[in-house]
């Protein structure tokens, strides 16, 4: 049992109900036989307990106690503990709040006032707002009824409650929940017509509830069904204004950890197509880029990316290449189930550059963005925040007006002289893209480790750099390859049949005589995908054989000189020819003056009009006629030597090497010109 409070003479002289002096106190605890006990520490002398003293003083030390809060070992109550897991967040406060205001009772009580003295000084004290703070601000909290002003107070019978169900725990004190309610016979179509892939607003949904419902059935007002929805589940209530795929973004999720990992033992990546334009690297026109990434997960380093006109497989192989030469060789590599990854170059058994590297490939459930979230997540720091660095940014965030604004001048641009000073040149592109890669590296990583800085002296997280070195720190080392390694183990291979010392690869016929004895057998074709010119062979257990070119059995017919000679030759006449036909049109949209000044033919009316042959007879001597074709021409150019033009001895020499030349004039012609 515990002790009552005690108090020493000089701390009862004064008080209501007692003496003035220390002298008198004691005569008085003597004359009524109070007590006591020898008084422990300096001094000595006795102290009496609160349950002895007469009530004006019991009373004053109640309130006292009580509006300072005072609190020793002796007075704290152990309660049991008990389950309010199944507590909503009210009912626990509410429950937490009680028990704090009965452990004071308790309190004072023990002290030596009683429950019910005990009971009364807590009600006057809440009622008259002198509680500590601390309890004053619990007591509208305790007392669930107590309204939105929470002016009302505690009762007796509200304590003694209390006080009865506090042994059994904070649950036993926790308000009873409100009664279930029961749907209306209205929720259902409700839901129907409110949960649609549409996103339909919640007055529409109820407007036409109340068109649906049958006359007899009550209808509720829009305030009723907006209050009955809040109660309604979140995910429950997007179910149908949401596909499956769109519905994990609201549901629980697994977060995981990578602490137990090292560096290399997983690499994510993932493209992302670039949310401002470039000039493409071939003709120069606006585009947007396809971006790979690749990412250490232990680490979060970028540790390859490559840029591309699409997400293809080259532009994924050209990442991985950039990772395993940076950061080394992984264990897991971990991507989608995209067709840049799904693929017999990438993934194939034996032949694969995965399977080359030992590298196991793993790819994430589709539509499941969310598994891949540290690939995803670093697309937004690095290249999403990244565009908006550009005047070509073509982001959501970008205002309209101004988009389409960039737009039109960037397409002018192109118009006018072939570029535009708005799109970033391919080659300053690609070294900001290793300026983004280099300084996301560095910059601290809020899910890496909190690390003091050397510089500031201040705690921040590990850069992607330093998580990388603090492992090699620790004795970790990365699996690498030099770039010979490198060149064959990137290389694509294929599977081919010899035929007679040839291999067929992709249209093209590689040739060496060192395949002779492989008539017949399948062989193992490495290419590269920007020299045609050779490929390495290799047997099935991959066994260097040959380096077999390109054609290299193939004999011309002739000389390239000389064909390449005349296939200048007929470019040259091509495009003499064109000028020609350009000029004729010309002149035709221009006559020259000569065919104006030609005298007028006039004809009596009673005279039928001769046949339009006869009518150039009545024109000058030197008028040149218009030609019907280039034979005709050719003719009246054989004919009147004398009247040639430098355009016309040009336009001789083209035709002659024309292929209607030789079909109509053949040796005739020959014989012509040579006069």
């Amino acid at each position: 049992m515990i002790e009552p409070r005690h108090f020493t003479a000089r701390e009862l002289a004064g008080m209501p109900g007692m003496p003035a002096t220390q002298s008198a106190v004691i005569r008085a605890a003597k004359r009524h036989a109070w007590t006591s006990r020898p008084r422990c520490g300096r001094g000595g002398g006795r102290e009496y307990p609160l349950t002895v003293l007469p009530a004006p003083t019991r009373e004053h030390l109640l309130r006292q106690l009580a509006a300072d809060g005072e609190s020793t070992s002796t007075d704290i109550i152990s309660t049991p503990s008990a389950d309010t897991t199944a507590l909503k967040e009210w009912q626990r406060s509410r429950a937490e709040a009680r028990m704090a205001i009965v452990a004071e009772i308790r309190r004072l009580a023990q002290a030596g006032a009683g429950i019910e003295r005990a009971m009364r000084t807590v009600i006057e004290l809440a009622a008259a707002g002198q509680l500590p703070e601390h309890l004053q601000r619990l007591v509208p909290v305790a007392n669930a009824k107590s309204g939105g002003s929470g002016t009302r107070t505690l009762s007796r019978s509200t304590l003694h409650r209390w006080i009865a169900h506090a042994d059994q725990g904070v649950g036993a004190l926790a308000p009873k929940p409100r009664e279930v309610l029961h749907a209306p016979a209205w929720l259902a179509p409700l839901l129907e017509q409110y949960r649609r892939p549409q996103k339909v607003s919640l007055a529409a949904a109820y407007e036409q509830l109340c068109k649906t419902l049958p006359a007899a059935e009550p209808r509720p007002s829009i305030y009723q069904v907006r209050r009955l929805l809040k109660k309604v589940g979140r995910v429950e209530l997007q179910r149908g204004r949401m596909g499956p795929r769109q519905l994990k973004n609201i549901r629980p999720f697994v977060r995981r950890d990578s602490t137990g990992m090292w560096p290399t033992d997983c690499y994510s990546a993932d493209g992302h197509t670039f949310d401002a334009e470039t000039a493409h690297p071939l003709h120069g026109r606006p585009f947007r880029p396809e971006l790979t990434s690749v990412i250490d997960v232990n680490t979060r380093r970028a540790v390859g990316w490559s840029a591309g006109l699409a997400e293809s497989t080259w532009t994924v192989a050209d990442a991985l290449r950039n990772a395993v030469e940076v950061g080394g060789i992984p264990a897991l590599f971990y991507v989608d189930n995209g067709s840049g990854y799904c693929n017999a170059i990438l993934n194939g058994p034996s032949i694969g550059i995965l399977a080359r590297l030992h590298t196991t490939i793993t790819h994430s459930i589709a539509y499941n963005s969310q598994a891949r979230g540290v690939i995803e997540r670093s697309h937004q720091t690095i290249w999403t925040h990244g565009a908006k660095e550009f005047a070509t940014y073509m982001g959501a965030p970008m205002d309209p007006e101004a988009k389409q604004k960039v737009y039109k001048l960037t397409r002018d641009d192109i118009k006018r002289s072939g570029r535009s000073r708005l799109l970033m040149p391919w080659p300053e592109f690609l070294a900001w893209c290793q300026d983004r890669i280099d300084a996301y590296n560095n910059h601290p990583h809020t899910s890496l480790p909190r690390v003091r800085d050397p510089h500031t002296g201040k705690l921040r997280h590990q850069t992607p750099n330093e998580a990388w070195q603090a492992a090699i720190d620790e004795g970790w080392q990365p699996t690498t390859i030099d770039r010979t390694e490198a060149d064959d183990l990137f290389r694509p291979y294929k599977r081919a049949t010899v035929t007679r010392g040839e291999v067929r690869l992709f249209g093209n016929i590689y040739f060496s005589r060192d395949l002779e004895e492989y008539h017949g057998e399948q062989v193992i074709v490495g290419y590269d995908i920007h020299d045609a010119s050779r490929v390495w062979i290799r047997d099935h257990t991959g066994r260097m054989i040959c380096v077999a070119e390109f054609e290299a059995n193939k004999r011309d017919y002739f000389q390239q000189t000389v064909v390449q000679r005349a296939a200048e030759e007929r470019a040259r006449g091509r495009i003499k020819r064109a000028q020609a036909k350009i000029d004729e049109a010309e002149l035709e949209l221009n006559p020259p003056a000569l065919i104006e000044q030609q005298p007028t033919l006039t004809i009596p009316l009673h005279i039928v009009q001769p046949e339009p042959a006869a009518i150039p007879a009545a024109a000058p001597a030197n008028a040149r006629p218009m030609f019907d074709s280039d034979a005709a021409q050719y003719r009246w150019l054989m004919q009147h030597t004398d009247r040639w033009t430098d355009h016309d001895r040009t336009w001789i020499e083209d035709y002659r090497f024309s292929s209607e030349y030789a079909d109509i004039f053949g040796d005739e012609g020959e014989v012509a010109a040579s006069k």
